[in-house]
């Protein structure tokens, strides 16, 4: 949910130096885009977020982050909207054939780091999509928010353009209806957040491969079907963080205006595109600064308070070249690190094959597209989508075993990173089983009925990093 912000609160005077600002920043945008490619750079970057939960000796959310993120001192570490999550922001690294290895080193170590500060508390981590054993007196703001004032006033605002509390409501095999008036219910999802930085003449065609991409990992990376002892949807993160942070008020719902958290708005002809369908969004934070346009603080805050599930950012390098990359946003925590690595591999070697494959992405319906995202979020591996290069409509399993491994061992190809077969191998075990964190969750509960069981199991397959594919009860 993203750094501090300096004020405590906002007035009129506020919203309108803001907006001004921000239509100076967004014009300034323009222009970049205007001049082209000699000012962003063209290189192929990856990093990474990982949403962890803390969890104690009974497999029970520990609300301990401040003590753990104290003793760690690392700017790698941040907090998030609960006290029992916290964040590993990953190092950037160049997308080339040493990528794989600097990330999985990059990750094994600040995992470590993060497991060994737990344990001084008698705290573990775990990787959840959505923890199973969460409860609603988890959700109590007072008692388990961060200590971060960003987040009482992320509800505030929330509260003042809705009129009206936080309500979810969404049915998988059960029906899970919750209501706050704060955002809090948005920390029952944890994720994983994928950069991939791309060049400016070809970040349209990544963009639209991203969004099919995010279709298939959705689906395939599933492993959040439990939400309060419920079995709700495969990646039940999906419509909960659309509808936690809802800002659109009744009239507005009714209407079918745009959510803030949203797959997209349509194809594009440029990442200007998205940027100006930020216009749409009413402003969270009018947090203003007396910084030259350049440095985009107003442009960068406001599209960091739009969560799409394919967010686009602009930013700068240490060159002073202006990036452009996608924040890929659609998986899960967990279930494992080496699930977590084959998730991130899987999606960046995909969106490039489908790129290499010359296949019009264009093609599906956006209508279409977008519909198959939240079918495969809600039913996962088993469910039918639209393939794109003869918008068939195939079984998800059947088009990553015949289709999908060879575009991402193209893709993958096309980096250089020709040691990718541990990966490729889990994509395709992984999928010729049909199970993932999400059905052996749903397997498992229906076997025994029980979180503390389930929650027993998990975390032991998990601390043992045995892929999620291997696990039996």
């Amino acid at each position: 949910m993203g750094s501090e912000i300096s004020h405590r609160k906002f007035t009129k005077e506020d919203f309108i130096a803001f907006e001004k600002a921000l239509y100076t920043e967004h014009e300034y945008v323009r222009s970049l885009f205007d001049k082209g490619t000699e000012l962003f750079s063209d290189k192929y970057r990856i990093g990474y977020e990982l949403e962890v939960c803390i969890l104690d000796s009974s497999n029970q959310p520990y609300p301990i982050n401040k003590q753990i993120l104290d003793t760690i001192d690392s700017p790698l570490f941040t907090n998030e909207l609960a006290k029992y999550d916290l964040e590993i922001n990953g190092n950037v690294f160049e997308l080339n054939a040493d990528a794989p290895k600097k990330l999985d080193y990059d990750l094994l170590s600040l995992w470590e780091q993060g497991q060994e500060t737990a344990k001084k508390f008698d705290a573990k981590l775990g990787l959840f999509g959505v923890l199973p054993s969460l409860k609603l007196e988890h959700f109590n703001k007072e008692l388990y928010q961060s200590d971060m004032h960003r987040y009482t006033l992320v509800s505030q605002r929330i509260k003042e353009l809705r009129h009206e509390s936080v309500k979810i409501l969404f049915h998988g095999e059960d029906e899970i209806a919750l209501q706050k008036d704060d955002v809090m219910l948005e920390a029952l999802g944890t994720s994983l957040q994928i950069h991939l930085q791309v060049p400016f003449e070809r970040s349209v065609e990544y963009y639209h491969a991203a969004l099919l991409a995010s279709v298939v990992l959705v689906g395939f990376g599933a492993n959040s079907p439990l939400v309060l002892g419920k079995r709700a949807w495969h990646e039940s993160r999906i419509p909960i963080f659309e509808q936690s942070v809802d800002t659109r008020n009744k009239d507005q719902r009714d209407h079918g205006d745009e959510t803030r958290v949203h797959f997209a708005h349509g194809y594009i002809d440029s990442w200007l595109d998205l940027f100006d369908q930020n216009k749409m969004f009413k402003i969270i934070f009018a947090d203003v600064k007396n910084k030259p346009e350049s440095d985009l603080h107003h442009f960068n805050l406001h599209n960091g308070t739009i969560w799409r599930w394919i967010r686009p950012i602009l930013d700068q390098d240490k060159k002073g070249k202006h990036t452009l990359r996608l924040e890929l946003r659609v998986l899960p925590s967990g279930p494992t690190l080496l699930d977590t690595q084959v998730n991130i591999w899987f999606f960046i070697g995909l969106i490039e094959g489908l790129i290499k494959s010359k296949i019009d992405l264009k093609k599906i319906p956006f209508e279409t597209l977008k519909d198959d995202f939240y079918a495969v979020a809600k039913t996962g591996l088993d469910t039918k989508f639209h393939e794109a290069k003869d918008v068939k409509k195939v079984y998800l399993k059947e088009w990553i075993l015949d289709d999908g491994l060879r575009l991402t061992k193209m893709g993958l190809d096309s980096f250089g990173i020709d040691d990718a077969d541990e990966y490729l191998n889990i994509i395709k075990e992984r999928t010729s089983s049909g199970q993932n964190g999400a059905s052996w969750q749903l397997e498992h509960f229906k076997k025994f009925n029980s979180i503390p069981k389930l929650m027993e199991d998990y975390m032991k397959n998990s601390e043992q990093n045995i892929p999620v594919h291997k696990w039996s009860f």
